[in-house]
């Protein structure tokens, strides 16, 4: 069981100052929990979706106190570098806020509207009738998407400070209860602030004071159309990690005070990280837990008694949010991926229902997904987005003389998922799994460094299996013949894939295999990991990885046999190794470490053939070939295939049978999750 595991199941009534009721400016608010803004992409037609009122119905059902939506422009050239950014400027987006109001209140929650501007982090033909130049506060394109801007100009900040506070009165109109404007992670007000992006020499630039001076002028706009009756706000990144090149917490500190002083604000959320340090803004598994406490606490010292301050950065427990206020370091506890995963989180917590609490294990599939402009949902919890379908009111139980006998095998994430799912529905089922521990192939993951939050997944599947009722039995090899005899209904065959070994790939096609992978010193890396975890040297001293997937299973072998003294080279004909981790944000914190290390990344380039010790390449641009000698080892890291073959034995002897995850093709462990739900509630 992860430590946040642990923390989670230590008794509710340890528990009291997050049940206190606070004062936001005009805002009360019921206890000490919120949510921060998260982007969704839930939007619909660039305004704020159903999906995104039944999102936060849904939570507020589940006991937060406050949230406040993901970006919304501010302005009319702010809806985002997404395809369905969404707009609080145009009047239509009035109507869908009234809605979300009126969903939250229902449930005594309170509704905050973040808003925005994009400044350089756009891209200016996102939107097919809306191209327009970027604007930026200097002559710096975006690190991300590279577009000059153009530098704004008088008539430019005029023009967004008001279209903010014409926002602001939307959002008034509507019935919500304040809003936040967002000056954290580089964007627009942000890039005001930071010296990376802010080399202007007029009021608006130089001194720390000068950089607030947008800041102030929509507070003193803002006010002037909503009153002092509404609550109003502020994000800051405390620090973006970038040294000197961006904002400090000394210069935070210089901004806090300029801008509580001003009397303008009601609270300030306290973040971090930009576009240039994104990997600590939204950390991965890897991060302490709190890491950014310290930041709210410093603010608080600042602030005082003049505002209130929230509190961000990967806090997952009500005990850890609990010795936060104890301390002082902050009046509210934002608990955003943490309710994502678990939307019930605070109301199980209160009741002592920790046991039946989904706890995020920071995958950062949410983010992942944000890159590619997709809906975004939850590694661990499949009804993110989706909250009218599989919300907690929509699992339909069975009744006593329709349940079914079910036997799943496999205890890997479908497996596990689908059983969990159909046994709190009423159905009587067996899962069968031949190896002493539950989690399948997340086992392996989670013993590569730093991934041992992989154990919060099996733990949450394990305790939700045992909570519905699951005979779960390990050790058992799930043959046709066990399986007929416990008579089901239906069975469930789960039992994932295998890592292939033949060096089969898509940069090479019509090669059904790649000369060499018969050898002895052949492996794929599955196994080779296996080996290594057990002794890190038991691949030799020279080890090349044939990498083609982007996950981070290679590079954490990588780590591991150079620790254990080997040298190291991965090679991909991608155009960089770990892809996929720079999409989780995780390559940010291992790629340092595997170059300190001394191990070789080598993209764009194929392998053609193995002989004996040595590795013949060529560049996939098919203009320079390279030859690695010595080699002890060669991992091949490309492609899996089902392991089926029980699935294919039990064709025509059993007459409700299904296969779901990676059994019907290898995958990620977010679309298992996604088919154990839906089987689950099928069956």
């Amino acid at each position: 069981m992860s430590a946040a595991a642990t923390e989670g199941h230590r008794s509710a009534s340890e528990l009291s100052l997050v049940w206190e009721p606070l004062e936001i400016g005009s805002t009360r608010v019921k206890n000490r929990i919120m949510m921060t803004a998260q982007t969704t992409l839930l939007g619909r037609d660039n305004v704020l979706g159903d999906r995104h009122i039944e999102f936060f119905r849904e939570r507020a059902k589940g006991g937060a106190a406050l949230f406040i939506t993901e970006q919304q422009a501010g302005h009319r050239i702010s809806k985002g570098s997404f395809f369905e950014g969404c707009s609080a400027w145009e009047k239509r987006a009035i109507p869908q806020y009234a809605k979300l109001a009126d969903a939250v209140h229902e449930h005594g929650a309170r509704q905050f509207i973040q808003l925005f501007g994009c400044g350089v982090h756009d891209k200016g033909t996102m939107i097919m009738d809306e191209w327009h130049p970027l604007w930026g506060v200097s002559k710096m394109p975006s690190i991300v998407h590279h577009e000059m801007p153009m530098v704004m100009e008088q008539e430019h900040v005029d023009d967004v400070v008001k279209g903010f506070a014409e926002s602001a009165l939307n959002v008034k109109v509507a019935g919500c209860d304040g809003v936040e404007l967002h000056a954290a992670h580089s964007y627009l007000l942000g890039q005001f602030l930071s010296p990376a992006f802010n080399d202007r020499t007029d009021r608006y630039g130089g001194s720390v004071r000068n950089r607030c001076q947008i800041l102030l002028e929509i507070g003193e706009a803002v006010r002037a159309q909503v009153g002092d009756a509404f609550t109003v706000g502020v994000r800051i990144s405390f620090d973006e990690f970038m040294g000197d090149a961006g904002i400090t917490p000394d210069q935070s500190e210089e901004q806090l005070e300029v801008l509580s002083t001003s009397g303008l604000f009601d609270f300030f959320n306290i973040s971090g990280g930009g576009y240039y340090t994104l990997h600590r803004a939204v950390s991965p598994m890897n991060v302490e837990n709190g890491f950014m406490l310290p930041f709210a606490s410093r603010a608080k010292a600042v602030v005082g008694n003049r505002a209130k301050v929230f509190a961000v950065g990967r806090i997952l427990d009500l005990h850890q949010a609990e010795r936060a206020l104890a301390a002082g370091d902050t009046d509210m506890v934002a608990m955003t991926r943490a309710q994502m995963a678990e939307p019930h989180l605070v109301k199980k917590t209160r009741e002592g229902r920790q046991k039946e609490i989904r706890r995020c294990m920071g995958a950062n599939e949410c983010v992942a997904r944000l890159f590619d402009n997709r809906h975004v949902t939850c590694a661990v919890n499949p009804s993110v987005g989706r909250e009218a379908k599989w919300g907690s009111d929509t699992l339909k139980p069975v009744a006593p003389e329709e349940a079914k006998a079910i036997v799943v095998v496999g205890g890997g994430i479908a497996g596990m998922k689908t059983a969990a799912v159909a046994g709190s529905r009423g159905h009587r089922v067996v899962l069968l799994e031949r190896e002493e521990q539950l989690g399948g192939h997340l086992n392996l993951l989670m013993a590569l460094p730093t991934r041992k939050e992989w154990g919060t997944a099996i733990d949450n599947l394990s305790r939700a299996m045992d909570v519905a009722g699951v005979d779960v039995r390990l050790g058992v090899e799930a043959t046709p013949d066990a399986i007929e005899l416990e008579a089901p209904d239906s069975v469930v065959v789960a039992t994932g894939a295998r890592w292939d070994c033949d060096g089969r790939s898509q940069f090479r096609p019509g090669q059904l295999c790649l000369p060499g992978t018969e050898q002895e010193n052949v492996i794929e890396v599955g196994t080779a990991t296996e080996r290594a975890l057990v002794d890190a040297s038991a691949l030799g001293e020279r080890v090349v990885i044939l990498e083609e997937t982007g996950f981070y299973l290679p590079l954490g072998l990588a780590e591991i046999l150079a620790a254990g003294g080997a040298e190291v080279e991965i090679v991909t004909p991608r155009a960089m190794v770990g892809e996929d981790a720079m999409r989780t944000l995780d390559l940010s914190y291992v790629m340092p470490r595997l170059e300190e290390a001394g191990v070789r990344c080598s993209g764009h380039m194929n392998a053609e053939k193995i002989e004996g010790g040595t590795v013949h390449l060529r560049s996939v641009w098919g203009t320079r070939s390279r030859v690695i000698e010595g080699v002890d080892t060669v991992v091949i890291s490309m492609l899996r295939s089902p392991d089926d073959a029980l699935y294919r034995a039990l064709e025509g002897r059993v007459a409700d049978l299904h296969r779901v995850g990676d059994v019907v093709a290898p995958r990620r462990p977010i679309q298992s999750m996604y088919e154990g739900e839906e089987l689950g509630r099928a069956l």
